[in-house]
């Protein structure tokens, strides 16, 4: 995953320019990557209109002031901000407007969470009924220190990490050194705006020798946050549990 600046075009400016027919129902984008094998389905992905015609959604052409990398959708890529990769079409060559969904492996099979709240169920059940995986849920890293990492007894350092969410924006981030049992609040860094990664920082002295358990919990403008526990559905998609990373201080 990455955080990049993008340049485009306004996907909605494309479609008003080509004419959007009162009726239409979707958007659908493909591109000239193909599978490496023939039986794969070809990835097409689809945008409600009114989506598509958000006036954030981009057809891309520059990413981080320079034109698009191959390996990241050159000439052309879809940006559809707060919304998972799965979305983000690359080298689009064709956008279709539809009056009606139309049978998509991509849409219809693959990438689809359970259909409740949480997006969750129980571990070794089926959903009853799924849906599109769609935005982002609120996630934060420690980004400076990994699992086995060393660190000296009473001097400080600054721990370090980034927070993000589905386009509400971060407002806190709470760090705990002790596995939970305490937390205090981190500063927030510059806010880029509200599809951007926040960073954050906090200063911490570790007073004894021994492991560390540093844990991180974001929170955003519409109060969502992180569960202390893994949601479970069985793709594995939208993990947001708060993490954890042990240290050792000698």
């Amino acid at each position: 995953m990455g955080n990049a600046k993008w340049k485009g075009a306004r996907l909605k400016d494309v479609l008003n320019k080509a004419g959007v027919a009162g009726g239409a129902k979707q958007v659908t984008f493909n591109g000239l990557d193909k599978a490496p094998l023939e039986k794969t389905p070809d990835f097409i992905k689809a945008l409600e209109v009114d989506h598509a015609l958000d006036d954030d959604t981009l057809l891309a052409y520059e990413m981080n002031g320079e034109a698009l990398p191959m390996l990241n959708g050159f000439p052309l890529r879809l940006v559809v901000p707060a919304h998972y990769g799965t979305y983000w079409v690359k080298h689009v060559n064709e956008i279709t407007v539809i009056e009606q969904p139309t049978p998509n492996f991509w849409m219809d099979t693959a990438y689809r969470i359970p259909d409740n709240e949480c997006a969750c169920v129980e571990p070794g059940t089926t959903p009853a009924k799924t849906r599109p995986i769609g935005r982002y849920n609120v996630r934060s890293f420690v980004t400076s220190l990994g699992d086995g990492d060393k660190i000296k007894v009473g001097q400080e350092l600054t721990v370090r990490g980034i927070a993000f969410d589905g386009g509400y924006g971060i407002t806190d981030v709470s760090f705990s050194a002790d596995g939970g049992k305490t937390w205090r609040e981190a500063r927030l860094g510059k806010d880029l705006g509200k599809y951007s990664f926040r960073e954050w920082t906090i200063g911490f002295t570790p007073e004894r020798a021994g492991d560390c358990e540093l844990k991180v919990i974001a929170t955003n403008r519409i109060k969502q946050s992180q569960p202390s526990e893994p949601l479970w559905n069985p793709a594995g998609y939208m993990r947001n549990v708060v993490e954890s990373v042990k240290v050792n201080a000698t």
